[in-house]
Parts: structure tokens; C-alpha cells; sequence
């Protein structure tokens, strides 16, 4: 609160007001609310996400493997996705740093999305005339590399233009958007494009039709140079890392990330093969049982994201959330664990997506609060962001130690709802964030 000096009325600033008050309105703590048109269509741009990451790993690479190698595809699979997974971890952060620099007048943000927009389209263009291993592992780098050139920026926009009482909220949709798009990305080449070929062409055109209208609306305050400190090149290695003991509650909440995701992403990547082992489905039958797991799991994410980010808002509550959606997805993968039962798998499906669809909007929500500082607001979210690709190389190491030694996905699937519930408990310590 400001205070008067004596004899004269004039109130004075806070020191703490006042350093606020010198900020660039760019890197200043956003106030104004946002409006659903921007809401939604910030959740379109997001929706490309899953076009990049999800739509592409489950249907698009398999698929251009079979026809460029019949054999040992599964082993080129990995390599493939492990490369993809190292240059998203690489790009985010260095994305996100290299934007908080960016003095362009067209903001901090949208230069990285229009970059991001023409890479993914070059991508997609590699990727559809692919006819060597070579070229479809480049052009599935060059994916990864655009798909995060544009997660960083998105990402951003977040601390940057939304105000506190409204992050719960565009978190939901930035968080549900992209399992939206790669839902839709499946349906699309499963049931209408078919050709491998034409898919890539086509939803590489939808992705930029979708990225081209947000960035046709979205506006930015320009950073002045005079705001930036001189860049030495020491700065760049430090781009992928926060300190965890200067920084606890940012580490605390990266960790738990990491073991959500783990469960998630290890879940829907075997899901195929969990199905076929448990006798549920033939391999000849066992893409339908994912295709109906995935959209009851989907269907379960949109609904409870739009409501627990309300609910988050309202409240203005976010740990409670977090560590609550942590429980649930926790019992759908016991669930998963003990009675591989069809009926009950689904149910598992709908608690696992109900239990992610809160922690999706809070999750984000509560890192956005967590930032150290408004001027490294970008490369500290993709640090962030990074928990979402660590587990994309986690994960087959976990599936091989688990299904190798014990063969059995009941002890996978515990040891991922174990994890799951670490990372509830990991989130009871911060302080800095209701």
C-alpha cells in the first residue's frame, strides 16, 4: 500500500510498487480479463499440439513405417520418438528464452508462433514425401522442433495476458485443446483421409489454418530493447535450468508434472498392447478398444477441465486440485491394475480422464503462479514443459524393466499409480500458492 510523506499528502510508492511500476507494460502482471473468443480460439492454436505430438505417434509414423520398412519397425519407432523427444526438450526452453528477448513490434510471442507455423508446414511437406528412413527421422525431428517452437510461445501467452483469476480456466482449454486435436487428427485418418501421404498435407493445411487465426487476433505489448539485459552465452545452457533449491515449489510442481505425465502417456502408449495381453481384444480388433478407451478418456478431460478451471477460478484455489486430481487418476490405473475386465477397464478410462482433466487446468494454472520472474516468463514455463517429454523417454525404459522382468502390467500399471500419488503428496509442501 503507498504512504504519504509528511505535511505534503502526496502518497509515495512502496519500493515494491514502485519496481512494478518502472516494468515495460509487456513484462507487467496482466489485469484485464480475456475474452471467450480469445479463450477458444487460443484453444484451437493448442489443438495443433496434438495434431504434432499425438495424432502423429499413434497413427502417422506407424503407418509411414510400414510402408518404407517391413521389418524391425517397433526398434525404429523408439529411435525415432527418442530423438523427437530430446529436440522437444532441448527447443522449449531455449524457444521460451530466446522469446522473452524478442523486441519485434509485433510482441514476444507471435514472431515464434508465425516461425513455428512455417516449420511445422515444412515438416508435414518432408514427412508425406518420405520414401527413406533418414528423411521420415528428420522430418520427425523437424516436427518435434516446431511443435515446441509453438508450445513455448503458447505457453507464454498464458502469464503473460491472463490475469490470476482467469488462469484455471484458459489453462482448461489450453490444456484439454490438444488431446482434443489429436482425437480429432485420428478420427480423420482413420476414418475419412486413410492415405498416409494425403494426412500429413492435410492436417498439416488444418494446423495452419487454426495457428493463422489466433495469430490473426492475438496482440502483444513490443519489449523494449532498454529492458533487456546484455545476453552472454553462459545464459543459454542456463535456458533448461531453474536451481531446485533456490526455486522449491517450481521444482516440486515440475516433478509431480513428470509423474503424472509418466502415467498418462505410458497408459495410452501401451494401451494397445494392454489390451491384447489381457485377452480384451484380439490384434486383429484391439485398435477399436483404443479408439473407444481414448474418446471416453477425451470425452472425460474436456468436461472436467471446463469445470475444475471454474471451480480453481472461483475458489482461487489451486493445490487442492492438483492433489485431488492426482488421487483420481491414481484409482482409474488401479482400477486398470486389478480388474482387466472390458466394463471396468472403461470405467477406468472415464476416472483416468476425470482425474486429468482437473489436473490439467489447475496444474497449469498453479506453474503459471510460480514463475520467478516476469522477464524470464517464457524459458521458465517451457522448463515446465519440459515434464511433459521427459516421460516420452521414461517410459520405455519403465514398460521394458516392468513387462521384462515381471511380465505382468499389473505391477506397470501400480508402479505408475504409486508414482500418481507421489505426486499429490509433492504438491502438500508448496506455500506460495494456495
Amino acid at each position: 500500500m503507498a504512504t504519504s510523506l509528511p505535511g505534503d499528502g502526496i502518497p509515495v510508492a512502496t519500493p515494491e510498487e514502485q519496481a512494478v511500476r518502472d516494468l515495460p507494460i509487456a513484462l507487467q502482471e496482466p489485469t484485464y480479463p480475456t475474452t471467450l473468443w480469445f479463450q477458444l480460439l487460443y484453444g484451437l492454436a493448442n489443438a495443433t499440439i496434438g495434431i504434432g505430438n499425438i495424432t502423429y505417434f499413434t497413427l502417422l509414423l506407424p503407418a509411414k513405417l510400414a510402408q518404407i520398412t517391413p521389418t524391425n519397425q517397433t526398434n525404429t519407432f523408439i529411435v525415432i520418438s527418442s530423438l523427437g523427444a530430446a529436440a522437444a526438450i532441448l527447443t522449449n526452453p531455449l524457444v521460451g528464452r530466446f522469446s522473452d528477448r524478442t523486441t519485434s513490434s509485433l510482441g514476444r510471442r507471435l514472431p515464434w508462433l508465425m516461425v513455428g507455423m512455417v516449420t511445422l508446414a515444412l515438416a508435414m511437406l518432408l514427412e508425406a514425401a518420405a520414401s527413406s528412413l533418414l528423411i521420415l527421422g528428420i522430418g520427425a525431428v523437424l516436427l518435434q522442433i516446431a511443435v515446441n517452437m509453438l508450445l513455448a510461445a503458447l505457453s507464454a501467452i498464458i502469464p503473460d495476458q491472463v490475469p490470476a483469476s482467469q488462469r484455471a480456466t484458459v489453462s482448461a482449454f489450453a490444456g484439454m485443446a490438444p488431446l482434443v486435436g489429436g482425437l480429432i487428427g485420428q478420427v480423420l485418418v482413420g476414418q475419412v483421409i486413410h492415405d498416409t501421404s494425403t494426412s500429413f498435407l492435410d492436417l498439416g493445411l488444418i494446423s495452419l489454418v487454426l495457428l493463422l487465426l489466433f495469430c490473426l487476433v492475438h496482440r502483444e505489448q513490443r519489449l523494449p530493447r532498454a529492458a533487456l539485459a546484455p545476453l552472454r552465452v553462459g545464459d543459454i545452457p542456463r535456458s533448461v535450468w531453474l536451481n531446485p533449491r533456490t526455486h522449491r515449489d517450481f521444482a516440486l510442481t515440475w516433478l509431480a508434472r513428470c509423474l503424472i505425465f509418466l502415467a498418462t502417456t505410458t497408459v495410452i502408449n501401451y494401451l494397445f498392447y494392454y489390451l491384447v495381453a489381457q485377452r480384451l481384444f484380439s490384434e486383429v480388433h484391439a485398435a477399436t478398444g483404443v479408439q473407444l478407451f481414448y474418446t471416453i478418456y477425451v470425452v472425460a478431460i474436456v468436461l472436467c477441465a471446463l469445470i475444475g478451471g471454474k471451480l480453481s477460478d472461483w475458489l482461487q484455489r489451486r493445490k487442492i486440485f492438483v492433489i485431488g486430481s492426482s488421487l483420481i487418476i491414481a484409482l482409474g490405473l488401479f482400477l486398470l491394475a486389478f480388474f482387466p475386465i472390458w466394463s471396468i477397464v472403461l470405467v477406468g478410462a472415464a476416472v483416468i480422464g476425470v482425474g486429468f482433466g482437473c489436473y490439467l487446468s489447475s496444474d497449469l494454472a498453479l506453474a503459471s503462479q510460480l514463475l520467478p520472474q516476469a522477464r524470464d516468463r517464457g524459458k521458465d514455463f517451457a522448463i515446465m514443459n519440459t515434464a511433459i517429454f521427459v516421460p516420452m523417454l521414461i517410459a520405455p525404459a519403465l514398460a521394458s524393466i516392468a513387462l521384462g522382468i515381471f511380465h505382468s502390467y499389473t505391477v506397470l500399471l501400480i508402479i505408475l499409480a504409486v508414482g500418481t500419488l507421489l505426486a499429490g503428496i509433492l504438491i502438500l509442501p508448496i506455500r506460495s500458492v494456495r
